[in-house]
C-alpha cells in the first residue's frame, strides 16, 4: 500500500478531492467526514490517511492520540507480563503509549490487507528517529467482535486484561452479584503491541550474518 498510496493528514482539501470517505461503520464514517476536524481542534487527537493519486480515492484512516498505560493498577500478573519485556531499572508506576481511536479502511478495498498494512505504517512511525516523543505502547479499544480480535492479534496485539470481568473491575469497580448475574458483554475490550518487540527484531534482521 505505501508504495502506491500517498500519506497525509485528513482536511477537508483531501476528502473534496477524494470525493469524501465511506467504509462500512456509519459511525466511523460520521466520524472521518464531519467530527474529526473538531476532534482535531479540541487536541484530542488527529487524523491520518493513505490516498491512491491516480484515482483520488481514499484507502483507509486512522486516528491517533496520546495515552498511557497504568501498570501500577494492573492485576499482578498482567503487570508481570508487561514489565516483563523492560529493564528492572526502566520500570515505571505507568509507559506511554498512543492510542489508535479510529481505523477504518474505505469501501472497496476491503479485503486486500489494507488494515493490516495501516497498522505496521503505525508501528513504524512511532519506532522511527525522527519520532518527537517517547512511545512504548499502541493501544486499542477493540470492538468486542471476534473478527476484530483475529484482526488485531493477528498483527501481534495482546488483551491487556485476561478476562472482561478483570478488565470491568479495573475500569468500573468490583459488581454485586446481582451485578454479576446480569453482565452485558462489554462493548469494547484493549489491548496493546510492545513496540520494543518489533524494534528488536529490525536490529536483529540488519545485523550482518557472521561466518561459522
Amino acid at each position: 500500500m505505501l508504495e502506491y498510496c500517498e500519506f497525509c493528514e485528513l482536511n477537508e482539501d483531501v476528502l473534496r478531492e477524494c470525493g469524501g470517505f465511506s467504509c462500512k461503520d456509519k459511525d466511523i464514517t460520521e466520524f472521518f467526514t464531519k467530527e474529526y476536524a473538531d476532534y482535531a481542534y479540541q487536541l484530542l487527537g488527529k487524523s491520518y490517511c493513505f490516498v491512491e493519486p491516480d484515482k483520488h480515492r481514499i484507502v483507509g484512516a486512522f486516528t491517533v492520540a496520546n495515552s498511557s498505560i497504568r501498570a501500577d493498577l494492573l492485576p499482578n500478573s498482567r503487570r508481570n507480563r508487561l514489565n516483563r519485556n523492560i529493564p528492572n531499572e526502566k520500570r515505571r508506576p505507568q509507559y506511554p503509549a498512543v492510542l489508535v481511536g479510529q481505523l477504518a479502511v474505505s469501501d472497496g478495498y476491503m479485503g486486500q490487507r489494507v488494515g493490516d498494512e495501516t497498522l505496521d505504517a503505525i508501528k513504524s512511525w512511532f519506532i522511527e528517529p525522527l519520532n518527537k516523543t517517547g512511545c512504548r505502547y499502541i493501544v486499542v479499544d477493540a470492538l468486542n467482535n471476534p473478527k476484530i480480535f483475529d484482526f488485531y492479534q493477528r498483527n501481534g496485539f495482546k488483551f491487556l486484561f485476561s478476562t472482561e470481568e478483570e478488565e470491568w473491575t479495573f475500569l468500573h469497580g468490583r459488581r454485586t452479584a446481582e451485578e454479576q448475574s446480569a453482565m452485558q458483554p462489554m462493548h469494547t475490550r484493549l489491548m496493546y503491541f510492545d513496540l520494543i518487540l518489533l524494534r528488536l527484531s529490525l536490529i536483529h534482521i540488519s545485523e550482518p550474518t557472521r561466518p561459522l
